[in-house]
């Protein structure tokens, strides 16, 4: 099995192959296996990609025909005539992934993929080395490239699906806009000039939003609940779950006043997209930190 470095878009090839020696092909080999198999016990529930949900320790989201996929089998596939990765001519800072294809040559199709960040590059300026050159208790200046491997997997793929339990981490490494993208300073101004809405003068997002903000936004859109006719509902619920929604009647139609501050565009934006709600047995009124959709059973 080879090791091959994912590299950033500075770099002309997507793909380089890491020369190991024997011993330390077998190592990563090993360790890359055992970071698969532990990632497939510990995360087993399978559930498919959701914006703004964590999962829980036992599950782990996929998402399916992931374009990305078809680059790495490639470089496992065709892995000697990937070409090497030259540290004297590529910065190993323009490396953002690791990956093996963990059943190669047998089955290409399965890849175990890490994450690369600069806290693995070893500082080999400030590193002095036994036994190099003179007698074994000799110290000397190391003066070559080097770094560390994590002791986790990102993700891995199973032909074209990918299995991942943070989506932050994930897009780190490969392009993941068209799966989910937190809203843009121009979507923003866009969602609070809502026909929906009600905004004081002066009053811009963009000010206030951080990626907890923008996420909300994301999904509020995709949901597609801002419309005229849910504000019925969005009174209702509201109502019922004691939740302080400002609306206000202009020219006829009513429109939802969005607050000042930002505690309280956070709670109307957690209100918009129904993660506040009343237990129906308890009548108590909780936040949902995490959610996802129920499947009811047959």
């Amino acid at each position: 099995m080879a090791l091959f470095a994912l590299m950033d878009g500075q770099v002309g090839a997507r793909v380089l192959r890491v020369k190991l020696d024997k011993d330390s092909s077998s190592i990563i080999n090993i360790l890359f296996k055992d970071q698969k198999t532990y990632f497939e016990a510990h995360h087993s529930t399978i559930i498919d990609f959701i914006a703004g949900y964590s999962p829980r320790y036992d599950e782990c989201f996929k998402i399916e025909q992931f374009a990305e996929s078809a680059l790495l089998i490639d470089a496992v596939t065709r892995d000697t005539a990937i070409p090497e990765w030259d540290p004297a001519s590529v910065g190993i800072e323009h490396i953002k992934a690791l990956f093996v294809g963990v059943d190669a040559p047998e089955n290409n199709n399965i890849i175990a993929i890490q994450t690369f960040s600069k806290n693995q590059i070893l500082d080999t300026s400030k590193s002095f080395l036994v036994g190099l050159i003179e007698s074994k208790n000799t110290f000397s200046k190391a003066k070559d490239v080097g770094f560390n491997v994590d002791d986790k997997l990102v993700s891995f793929l199973d032909g074209d699906n990918i299995y991942f339990r943070s989506f932050f981490k994930l897009r780190s490494v490969f392009e993941m806009n068209s799966y989910f993208q937190e809203a843009t300073d121009s979507e923003l101004v866009s969602f609070t000039n809502d026909p929906l809405f009600s905004i004081s003068s002066g009053f811009d997002l963009r000010a206030i939003a951080d990626t907890v903000v923008r996420t909300k936004v994301t999904i509020i859109q995709k949901n597609g609940v801002l419309t005229n006719e849910n504000i019925p509902k969005f009174r209702a619920s509201a109502l019922k779950i004691d939740f302080p929604l400002q609306t206000v009647v202009i020219d006829g139609s009513e429109k939802i006043v969005i607050p000042q501050t930002k505690k309280e565009v956070k709670a109307l934006l957690d209100f918009l997209d129904e993660d506040i709600f009343t237990g129906e047995i308890s009548n108590q009124v909780f936040k949902s930190t995490n959610k996802r959709p129920y499947k009811r059973q047959a």
